[in-house]
């Protein structure tokens, strides 16, 4: 029977770790994405950005430009973005970038398109310190700095993945097929208050908490109290009990950092002050949401 938690939990935890850890897959059809700045829209005067393969990719210029940063070209393919005491170099063609003088990895090497530099924009624009946003539905891109970048609470986005995208999440929570867990978890139990998570894990139940990498990972114990930080870097949470009249399990993953891999932070990443739940099929929506839709459960 432990074996088979262990083979749950750990399953969950590689499914919400596998697309931040494997090369983007070949390209798919290129759509064009809005970028707005400060709530001002940000007009391409040739190359447009555009959507591929869950990447949002810029020409890197008009971006770090109205952010106030200044970029720069040198003959051997190098571009410089600097911003105050920040500078970011990287090269076309190479996946290596330094910001500030620490080697960092880009998913999608920086590369030359329509005589533009291209680089994924998540990258560059919180490598300069601003908030990025994503609505699927629309292809808007938001940005936001300074005293507009104050996170506040906003709901799960309402739109699913691009047809033929490689997102392995969705948005939209469905249930397992049974859900004692889920009603014992979420009503009238987890909550999230003062940049917290807390709950009591049912007796029922089996619990992982999974740190960020390099960091501390243990079991939870059924029936005891439990309250975990929300945001950056925060972790994972895998909850799992076995099916009263099936021959499966009943499970949950939480993740309390909604950016905590690319996937994850394309859908989900615009939610603040509240954790994402993950059901069946990888389909998440915010613990709010959930709570909500477990009220009605039988």
């Amino acid at each position: 029977m432990r074996s088979i938690r262990l083979r749950f939990s750990s399953a969950i935890l590689t499914m919400v770790m596998l697309l931040g850890l494997v090369a983007s897959v070949a390209s798919a059809a290129q759509v064009t994405v809005s970028v707005q700045v400060n709530g001002t829209a940000l007009r391409f005067p040739d190359a447009k950005p555009y959507y591929e393969n869950n990447r949002v990719m810029i020409p890197i210029r008009f971006v770090s430009e109205a952010l106030g940063a200044k970029v720069g070209y040198s003959l051997d393919r190098s571009v410089t973005i600097e911003l105050g005491p920040k500078k970011i170099l990287m090269k076309i063609n190479s996946d290596t970038v330094t910001v500030d003088s620490v080697l960092q990895k880009l998913d999608v090497p920086a590369r030359l398109q329509q005589n533009r530099t291209y680089v994924p924009l998540r990258f560059v624009s919180e490598a300069l310190g601003a908030e990025v946003g994503w609505n699927q539905e629309k292809r808007l891109v938001t940005i936001t700095t300074g005293a507009s970048a104050t996170p506040v609470a906003s709901p799960s986005p309402t739109a699913t993945p691009a047809v033929g995208g490689n997102n392995m999440f969705k948005v939209g929570f469905e249930w397992p097929r049974e859900t004692e867990l889920g009603k014992a978890l979420f009503v009238d139990n987890m909550r999230v208050s003062g940049g917290k998570l807390s709950f009591t894990l049912p007796k029922e139940a089996s619990g992982d908490y999974d740190g960020p990498v390099g960091g501390k990972s243990y079991k939870l114990e059924p029936g005891k109290s439990y309250s975990f930080p929300i945001g950056k870097n925060a972790g994972l949470i895998s909850l799992s009990k076995a099916e009263t009249s099936g021959d499966s399990w009943e499970g949950y993953a939480i993740a309390l950092d909604t950016k905590y891999n690319e996937d994850m932070a394309l859908l989900f990443g615009a939610i603040t002050n509240d954790v994402v739940v993950f059901g069946k099929g990888n389909s998440g929506a915010t613990l709010t949401e959930v709570i909500q839709k477990a009220k009605s459960l039988k």
